[in-house]
């Protein structure tokens, strides 16, 4: 069917309203295809916005793990710990504790601190004996104001202040083959160089989704720590929790001011978890480059669809060049065809994905039930909650109707290097 034309001669450049219009009234003739090659680019637009909202969700999980259980948003330590801090030095060590609080705690954007006490122990079950990471934390007052292990207990009970005893990862644990209530030999070394053996009831198991926590470590009182080392009032680091409205530049350079001339460093948990925030990097880049040509392989079928089309339009090409219309007012027609239909295809796409995403960002995605106990490389929980994020929703749409705009070039050039008086005679 060719195209009306109500008027006796085409200007040599169509407006850009006049173009969208013709584009779009050029994807309906034909609109089974039209809506089969939208449906290709959907379901590749809905699979990357999924994945991607999969892969920011787990990373934002990974990052409150990290803060909740492990780093907090930032550590105080002595002068030398951080860089030998992997060997858990007891060299350097911070004192006079309760005025060390009281100088962070007023510090704007600080929400509340807690002293530990880490050291290196070996564990006995009276058969088995491995070597872990030991942490001594304050029970009474602190710790669960900036961690958040209490809600981390899975079996047991969380610690009790003036009680003796031991929280277990749930790894270690099964690695042991122990349970709660059952006795463990904690093997140490004192600063002094004196080996201390201690035994404590496992009172509690946590399950944190922390390797680091739940495969090496266990928790004990302060003071329990404190004894076992010879460090009576002594702790290796203070735990900064900030507040949720806190800039964490400006608090960590007022903490740092705070201290400035007592031979104390403090670390932010970015800089503390380096090593993870490269490999974080690595992973976006590399799923990024994935998820592109993810997209640009989906919208090469519109290739196909805009150059059926040139070859079944020729003789309207032809009639339309004849009465005016240039080669380059021919391209951006067939180019805002594939522009169209990409975006069209993408905004399909984008409305189921953001449908499902935001019923998974509620509900959870349980990656247990589906593939077992597996290690996906992230520090997070069994369920896993996807993030809507709407510069990532706009910016793969707006992407996608690029790419298309770009299959279509050849086409586009193709047909508009046609020669009018040979275009109408294509029947």
């Amino acid at each position: 069917m060719e195209a009306a034309v109500q008027a006796e001669s085409i200007p040599g450049r169509l407006l850009p309203l006049t173009i969208l219009q013709l584009g779009w009234r050029n994807l309906r003739r034909n609109h089974r295809r039209t809506w089969i090659t939208a449906t290709t680019v959907a379901l590749a637009v809905l699979l990357v916005q999924v994945a991607v909202s999969l892969l920011i969700g787990i990373e934002q999980q990974s990052f409150d793990n990290l803060i909740n259980y492990q780093t907090a948003h930032a550590k105080l330590y002595a002068d030398g710990y951080f860089t030998k801090r992997e060997e858990l030095p007891l060299d350097y060590t911070l004192t006079d504790l309760q005025e060390l609080r009281a100088t962070i705690e007023v510090v704007s954007g600080v929400a509340a601190t807690t002293p530990r006490l880490n050291f290196s122990a070996q564990l006995s079950n009276g058969i088995d004996l491995y070597a872990c990471i030991g942490v001594g934390i304050q029970v009474t007052d602190s710790d669960d104001d900036v961690f958040r292990i209490p809600q981390a207990v899975v079996d047991g009970e969380y610690l009790r202040s003036g009680e003796e005893g031991m929280l277990m990862g749930t790894g270690l644990a099964e690695l042991f083959g122990v349970a709660t209530g059952d006795w463990m030999t904690v093997l140490t070394k004192t600063k002094a160089g004196a080996y201390e053996a201690l035994d404590l009831p496992v009172i509690g198991l946590i399950g944190t989704g922390n390797p680091l926590i739940d495969r090496n470590s266990f928790l004990v009182p302060l003071e329990t720590a404190q004894y076992m080392l010879g460090l009576d009032g002594y702790a290796t680091e203070l735990a900064i929790r900030f507040s949720p409205t806190a800039r964490s530049e400006e608090t960590l350079s007022a903490i740092a001011r705070a201290v400035d001339n007592q031979h104390l460093e403090v670390k932010g948990w970015r800089e503390m978890e380096e090593d993870f925030m490269a490999l974080v990097q690595m992973k976006r880049t590399g799923q990024g480059v994935f998820l592109v040509i993810f997209i640009v392989l989906a919208v090469v079928g519109v290739t196909n669809t805009i150059l059926m089309a040139s070859f079944e339009r020729t003789r309207e090409i032809g009639m339309m060049m004849a009465m005016g219309l240039r080669g380059s007012g021919i391209r951006r027609l067939f180019l805002t065809e594939g522009a169209l239909t990409g975006l069209l295809g993408g905004a399909l796409g984008t409305l189921v994905a953001v449908a499902i995403t935001a019923y998974f960002a509620t509900a959870g995605l349980d990656i247990t039930a589906m593939y077992g106990d597996i290690d996906i490389g992230y520090p997070v929980k069994d369920t896993i909650y996807p993030a809507v994020n709407i510069t990532v929703i706009v910016a793969s749409w707006l992407l996608t109707g690029v790419l298309a705009a770009l299959a279509s070039l050849y086409p586009a050039a193709r047909a508009s290097r046609q020669i009018p008086v040979e275009a109408l005679r294509h029947v």
